[in-house]
Parts: structure tokens; sequence; C-alpha cells
């Protein structure tokens, strides 16, 4: 089975660095410098390197290449290699997972007079990665629109990302299945209680890269009385088995069975993996995606809310 969760990512990032090397037309108020244009092309070659690296392997070159970016940036401030190092400093930023900083160096690129709308469609491209990133979905709306003014196909691509984020304030469709042990697992039995529900596969490289972050995070948040439902998208029963015998976790396991396709993969809207939603003591959703730090931010946002749940719905 191929790796899928690696195959999005390198999918993604090497879109990325194909796209910044076609020949684009210069903003009117800019300057070229061949020199820093030399500059640029030895690093994008270079970062075009990583994209099939796990991110912790390839977080030093990142930052290496951040500091050079930056040094082009405000070393050739007023010509066109300028606002693109900045570009480039928003999308390694993306691959970093460090999504505010991603947006403001692509507002810094978007504030550029006079600029070309295709330079100008691929930044709000990659500003709406980095807002559902971080899932502000208002803000990645708003770009989406801007950007289907240029480039609607391009807009288009978002439609799976924007219908997920969409389902925050939702209540969560319910469901009521078997896991793998053969015990019942009814979401309605969860309300009253903070639940993560942990949608992944053995066959996704990000997952495997991921599993022991979850396990630490699963581990602190179920101190705090969390329960964590785990729905895995394997479409071989053993493989997910295998990999619960030798992790040895302990939430509810549900095999879905069908990747993409299964009931509850399509019941959630599941398009990536690995993808967490967090839902609160009512049962509504909270937040979806997969960083970590966002997850542990939104449950202790619910647990500092009252216990008590409204009798209406």
């Amino acid at each position: 089975m191929k790796k899928r969760g690696l195959l999005v990512v390198t999918i993604l990032a090497t879109l990325f660095f194909s796209w910044v090397c076609h020949n684009t037309s210069y903003a009117k108020e800019l300057t070229h410098s061949e020199e820093a244009a030399k500059e640029l092309e030895l690093i994008r070659k270079n970062l075009s390197g990583l994209t099939e690296m796990k991110l912790k392997d390839a977080e030093n070159y990142y930052k290496e290449a951040l500091k050079e970016l930056k040094n082009i940036e405000k070393k050739y401030e007023g010509t066109w290699e300028s606002v693109e190092a900045a570009f480039f400093i928003g999308n390694v930023h993306n691959m970093m997972k460090n999504f505010d900083e991603a947006v403001k160096y692509f507002d810094i690129v978007l504030n550029q007079e006079g600029l070309d709308k295709n330079f100008k469609a691929r930044a709000l491209y990659f500003k709406a990665q980095a807002h559902l990133g971080k899932g502000d979905v208002v803000n990645a709306q708003k770009t989406i629109v801007a950007l289907k003014e240029i480039e609607p196909r391009a807009a288009a691509n978002f439609s799976a990302d924007l219908s997920n984020v969409s389902q925050i304030g939702m209540d969560a469709p319910t469901f009521n299945v078997k896991d793998v042990n053969g015990n019942s697992v009814n979401l309605e039995d969860y309300k009253g209680e903070v639940v993560v529900l942990f949608f992944w596969a053995t066959w996704a490289e990000t997952c495997i890269q991921e599993f022991p972050k979850i396990m630490r995070m699963y581990t602190n948040l179920g101190s705090q009385g969390i329960k964590f439902i785990g729905i895995s998208l394997d479409d071989d029963l053993g493989n997910l088995m295998s990999y619960m015998h030798q992790q040895k976790f302990d939430w509810p396991q549900i095999f879905d069975g069908e990747l993409f396709k299964g009931e509850l993969a399509r019941l959630y809207n599941v398009q990536n993996l690995p993808l967490l939603f967090v839902l609160d003591r009512r049962g509504k959703i909270r937040y979806i995606g997969n960083e970590l730090r966002n997850i542990t931010m939104t449950v202790a946002s619910i647990l500092s809310e009252s216990e008590e749940i409204p009798s209406f719905r």
C-alpha cells in the first residue's frame, strides 16, 4: 500500500517548488538583481530535495534556508527577488507549520503594488493553506474568495478543506459501531465528556511519524479525563492489530475498513490523515485538524467552561 500521507505532503511541496520557478512578469515598481536570482535558485534547488524528508529530519535545513532567505529579502530590498524571497519564507513556514509567520510573509508579498496577477494568485493560494492550517476558517474563506477572482480552478481545490473547517460549531455526526474487540462505541454515550476522535491509518507515513506525539498527548489529556476514540482507515485489519499490539494503546479503536470510502470517513468528510476532531461536552465540534498544540489549547478552553450541559439542543 502506498504511503498516502507522505504522498500528499510531497505533492503540495513539489507544487510549490515547481510553481515558484516559472517565469513571472515582474511587478512594475521593482528592479531585478541577477545576483539575487542566482542565490534564490540555489536555495530553491536545495529545498526541493527536502520534499520527501520527514519534517523532523528537514527542520534544521528549513531553519538555515530561512536565514538565507531573510538575508536576501533585506539585502536586495526594492527588487523582485526580495519579494520572491518573502514568498519562499512564507512557504517554508507553511511546511514547518508556523502558520502565523507564513501569513505574515504572504501579506508582505500581497501588499506589493503592481504585483503580477499570477504571482498574486500563488501567494493567495498558499496564504489560504496557512489559514486553514491554523483553523482560521473566516480568513481562509476571505482569501479563497480573492483567489477565485484570479484563478477559479485553484480556489476549487479548497472545497474539501473548507467543508471540514465549516463543521466547527456543528453537532458531531453520531455513530454506533463496534470496535476491534467487539465492544460497542456509541458516540451518544459520550455526551458530557470531552472527546477526541483520531482518524488515522498504518499506511499513512504522516500518522506513523506523529504517533509518538499523539501518544504523549493522549497520556496527558487522558489524565484530565479526556476520552479518545481511534478510527482507522486501514483496509487490512491484520496491519492495524499488529500495530496496536506493538504500540500498546488502550483507547477504543474502530476499524472503518475501506480507506477514505469507509462509513465514518465519509460521515466526517475525512480527506487527509491524520485528522483529529475535538468534541465538547455537548457533542459539538470545536476543532478539526492535526496541530497538537491547537488541540491541547482547544481542550483547555473547553475544560475551563461550565460542565453543565443545556437541556436543549
